[in-house]
């Protein structure tokens, strides 16, 4: 039995309710604090291969990569990046109970192409499982069959899983059924049925985590006044923004192993003065000392 999801026509019966019954000025009140606002600056995303851990066929794991991908590129505020071939497979592990858990020196080489995230999705196994179903008194055994993906999103300032998210769909066939077509014809119907609904889930609840993400970025060069941080066009800057300056805070090691940076104390704020596709330069408006790899945040 699949998750029970609110039907269009019905969203669309309560707007017709909402506008018929409500002045303009009520309706403005009602929609405009559900609307999210726009980030200004986008966000620079490395997004890894898919872990199959599902046993999909080679072309099947491949399709479902791109339809991810597809998703994502979607939204207006991220920007895609692919890592280099064999970053992946080199620098990351496998992890049992989460499907993956990034190594630092994943992160770290994200970190040094400009990336404010990476995503790191994970289709794990089909469970299946047989149990009664129904109402008493024709409860009968059924086969059940969760289907579900796990999505990864690692923020790169502070080296710490921004979202880690699991979406699943759970569908029923009967014994004989089963016994009939075998479990390998029905996964893979469902799969079809299941995949694009748990893509487009997953795709949305990146964009929206990331936009409560302040945007952030690095000092790269301090030359007298004239300071260049790792951000132009590409992402939206503009001359006349500006941006607060964060010291290099430290780092403490997690349970894992892995260390957690802390964003310092702000030291200043600076003023972007010219822009070029992937670099701007600014100036100082409050504060001094300002050295490469100081982070910057984006103010306004």
């Amino acid at each position: 039995m699949r998750r029970l999801r609110l039907g269009a026509s019905l969203w669309m019966a309560l707007l017709f309710v909402l506008i018929t019954t409500s002045g303009c000025g009520t309706m403005r009140n009602l929609i405009s604090p559900v609307i999210p606002k726009r980030p200004e600056l986008k966000k620079r995303v490395m997004v890894f291969p898919l872990v199959d851990q599902a046993g999909l066929e080679a072309e099947k794991a491949k399709k479902l990569d791109r339809d991810l991908k597809e998703f994502l590129k979607q939204s207006p505020d991220l920007l895609l990046y692919n890592p280099p071939d064999g970053t992946f497979s080199s620098l990351a592990m496998t992890s049992p109970l989460f499907g993956v858990a990034t190594s630092s020196r994943l992160i770290d080489f994200a970190e040094g192409l400009g990336m404010n995230a990476l995503i790191i999705g994970v289709m794990n196994p089909v469970e299946i499982t047989t149990r009664k179903s129904g109402i008493w008194p024709f409860r009968r055994y059924k086969k059940f069959y969760d289907i579900s993906m796990g999505l990864n999103v690692v923020d790169i300032t502070t080296k710490t899983f921004s979202m880690t998210r699991i979406e699943s769909e759970e569908y029923s066939a009967s014994l004989e059924d089963s016994e009939k077509r075998g479990d390998k014809e029905i996964i893979d119907e469902y799969l079809k049925e299941a995949l694009p609904d748990i893509l487009e889930e997953q795709a949305s609840a990146v964009e929206d985590e990331l936009a409560k993400v302040p945007w952030t970025g690095k000092v790269l060069a301090v030359e007298d006044d004239t300071i260049m941080i790792n951000a132009g066009k590409e992402v939206g800057v503009r001359p006349g923004q500006t941006f607060e300056v964060l010291s290099k805070g430290r780092s403490i090691p997690s349970g894992s192993g892995r260390s957690i940076r802390l964003l310092g104390a702000r030291t200043g704020e600076i003023k972007i003065d010219s822009v070029m596709e992937k670099h701007s330069l600014a100036v100082p408006v409050k504060g001094e000392g300002f050295s490469a790899g100081q982070v910057v945040r984006f103010k306004r």
